[in-house]
């Protein structure tokens, strides 16, 4: 049976949060928009996206936009394709949508996974999900730092990730508080402890910075230093650690700039990087070339954006790390039933039934959400 999206419902979204900060935003509100995609056979799909002004270029507004004037006059009443092959990746991307160069990354993901309940019908999925979600640190106040770590070790939690970039002796204090608590466990090998730097760093410090983050036991440092992928890359040849690609990493000429270092690992996260398609896409080429990955996310994505990573998880290689899914650890609330979070360890399940696993809840959305538009075939 053929079937083609003939309706678009876009929201905006602004769900309360446990307080969370870093080195480029502090944050008590998850915005987000929301689009929901009816089906000419009555079903229908939802997206999110968070997008980030500091990340991909794009805002609220932008994203908006970008889904009214050049994706949904793409997409609208057009047959939606079979899977060829076996591969989830060729059932990714609905034709129309390869077509549309010019919008931001986050406003595609949100119409990408909107898309997404006809080649998950299809593919084949792995049936469990082996990597498990990584603990994150940080904050101005190390006092909150401590405790946080102490809850993720109460947990079960034995990766983790610190956010640097907070000043001098506010680093300096979390990164010794951290080790006093994780060091033996890192020698060991039953911790591993990454940090995170949001481009808070200037380019000349940071080989010298990144070196005495060795004693630590520090095994990567994400994006110190806000650059182009081809900057990032001679930067980590002058570093005693490997870097990571977070904001260097938004399109596909990003990653094949970056290929020329394979030190550099890639973070991969769905709202940044344009949904499933080219995050298999990534994760697919970063593998080839023996790149290490992490399955990141935006700080404050809903069960929508969880639940879609969970997906993703069930067809790309095991990643080094996740980063995600914390559902109401980080959100006072959420949009969908259930509200998927990881478990104890950092263990995530694969979420039953169809599409994403999870379902809208009407009224969270009336409570959360304004509808800004709808769009009709």
């Amino acid at each position: 049976m053929s079937v083609s999206p003939v309706a678009l419902d876009i929201y905006h979204s602004r769900i309360p949060m446990r307080s969370f900060e870093h080195a480029a935003a502090k944050r008590d509100v998850a915005e987000a928009v929301v689009v929901r995609v009816g089906f000419s056979d009555g079903s229908e799909g939802w997206g999110e996206t968070l997008p980030r002004t500091y990340v991909t270029g794009e805002d609220i507004d932008s994203v908006t936009r970008d889904l009214v004037q050049t994706i949904w006059p793409a997409v609208a009443g057009r047959i939606q394709g079979p899977c060829e092959g076996s591969a989830p990746s060729s059932c990714l991307v609905p034709s129309p949508l390869s077509l549309i160069p010019s919008v931001g990354t986050a406003a595609f993901c949100a119409m990408d996974l909107a898309l997404s309940a006809g080649w998950l019908s299809k593919a084949t999925l792995r049936p469990r999900i082996d990597a498990r979600v990584s603990g994150v640190l940080g904050s101005v106040n190390p006092a909150k730092t401590a405790k946080r770590l102490w809850l993720f070790r109460l947990y079960g939690v034995r990766d983790f990730k610190l956010k640097l970039g907070m000043g001098e002796d506010v680093d300096r204090e979390n990164l010794r508080l951290v080790h006093a608590r994780l060091g033996k466990a890192i020698a060991a090998g039953k911790c591993t402890l990454r940090v995170d730097v949001n481009g808070g760093w200037d380019a000349a410090s940071t080989p010298e910075r990144v070196a005495a983050l060795k004693h630590y036991g520090v095994c990567v440092v994400e994006q110190p230093v806000y650059c182009k992928a081809g900057e990032l890359v001679e930067l980590a040849r002058r570093c005693d650690l490997p870097l990571m690609a977070d904001e260097s990493l938004v399109t596909m000429e990003d990653a094949v700039v970056l290929l020329a270092e394979p030190r550099v690992w890639w973070n991969i996260r769905l709202s940044k990087n344009g949904g499933f398609a080219a995050c298999v896409r990534l994760a697919d080429m970063a593998r080839e070339a023996g790149v290490k990955v992490v399955a990141g996310c935006m700080v404050g994505e809903s069960g929508i954006l969880s639940a879609a990573q969970r997906r993703l998880l069930q067809v790309i290689e095991p990643p080094t790390f996740v980063e995600g899914n914390f559902g109401r650890f980080l959100l006072k609330d959420d949009l969908t039933s259930p509200s998927p979070r990881f478990g104890y360890g950092g263990r995530l399940k694969v979420l039953r039934g169809g599409g994403l696993g999870v379902r809208v809840d009407p009224r969270k959305l009336g409570k959360y959400a304004t509808l800004v538009k709808s769009l009709r075939a």
